[in-house]
């Protein structure tokens, strides 16, 4: 085991105390849960990462608008995969700091222009990651100005720096999720003991960035990937993850909450889903308009009361002890 494996679980041994004794998982519907909700991801994240950095090349290799087109959309592409991980993130991707190292926001426009001379510094996370590219691709409001920006050498190429660096990244979880999922199936119990109760702590956090991703402001650049003109997509991104994750066919907590005796609250909880995704569905297209605040602010109630069914619902009925969690950081 490594160290990173050995700090983390010393740290959710002082970070996780029951004041109820929680339904343990067992060993089988553990590895399950992350086999059928989390490996997927991960493999659509890494796939779609590795599009996005032969994009970057081939566009690089001669800069013009249609290979611009195809390196935006495999950008979109890798940035909802990844909002998709990172709703309902667990094991390496902590350990890691993934979201920090390929995911730091507000974005830095200065900092990013510093380095491009300099080249990509894996140690300065404002500069590098999936915002830094956005940045590249489609400028402070000025996407149609990008092409001729891009077709200097050196700040194409720290593009290309960027996508790859994305790959590595995400690539280095594949080890750690193997990790993690043997753990879960070993004969000490201590990681099935903290996988619901750390599970529901990091998708409420994902709840709640929502609220700072689609400000109830009307104002574009208090928006995430207000450039690119994805942050709707990113949410229900969200939305649909965190919903998969909890009710997967093979593996989501409607069995549990049946052997807690309190199966009504899987309904509970899918209804509060299903309000919020209505209420995400009526925000208009250009969702930072001033027109759109009113279908926002909705939103944003729903989200709430999601939060509430999981925490007060769900978690309750599970015995499970919430808290803050420890974030990955942006």
């Amino acid at each position: 085991m490594n160290i990173k494996w050995i700090i983390s679980t010393a740290l959710l041994a002082f970070s996780t105390i029951s004041h109820a004794e929680p339904l343990q998982p067992t060993a089988e519907f553990s590895t399950r849960w992350i086999a059928d909700a989390y490996l997927p991801r991960h493999h659509t994240l890494l796939s779609a990462s590795e599009r996005f950095a032969d994009s970057s090349k081939t566009f690089c290799a001669a800069p013009n608008e249609k290979a611009l087109s195809h390196t935006r959309a495999a950008w979109k592409k890798t940035a909802i995969a990844w909002h998709a991980m990172d709703a309902a993130p667990a094991g390496p991707i902590l350990l890691e700091r993934t979201g920090r190292k390929i995911d730091f926001w507000p974005t830095r426009p200065d900092d990013i222009e510093a380095m491009i001379p300099k080249g990509l510094d894996e140690r300065n996370v404002a500069a590098r990651g999936l915002p830094a590219a956005e940045y590249l691709l489609w400028g402070n409001n000025d996407p149609k100005a990008q092409l001729a920006k891009l077709k200097n050498p050196e700040r194409c190429q720290y593009l290309v720096a960027i996508s790859e660096r994305i790959v590595s990244d995400i690539a280095l979880l594949n080890t750690g999720w193997q990790n993690y999922h043997a753990q879960l199936g070993a004969e000490n119990p201590f990681f099935r003991e903290n996988l619901l109760p750390e599970t529901f702590n990091l998708m409420l956090g994902a709840l709640d960035s929502q609220t700072k991703r689609l400000p109830k402001e009307a104002k574009a650049e208090a928006f995430a990937e207000w450039r690119s003109g994805i942050g709707k997509d990113s949410s229900i991104a969200v939305l649909n993850a965190i919903e998969q994750t909890l009710f997967s066919p093979k593996s989501g907590i409607t069995p549990l909450l049946t052997q807690a005796g309190k199966p009504e609250i899987a309904l509970q909880v899918k209804k509060a889903f299903a309000n919020a995704k209505a209420a995400q569905a009526a925000i208009p297209a250009a969702f930072n308009s001033p027109a759109a605040a009113s279908a926002r602010s909705k939103y944003l109630a729903s989200i709430q009361a999601l939060k509430h069914s999981i925490e007060a619902g769900a978690a309750e009925a599970l015995d499970l002890t919430l808290g803050l969690s420890e974030s990955d950081g942006d």
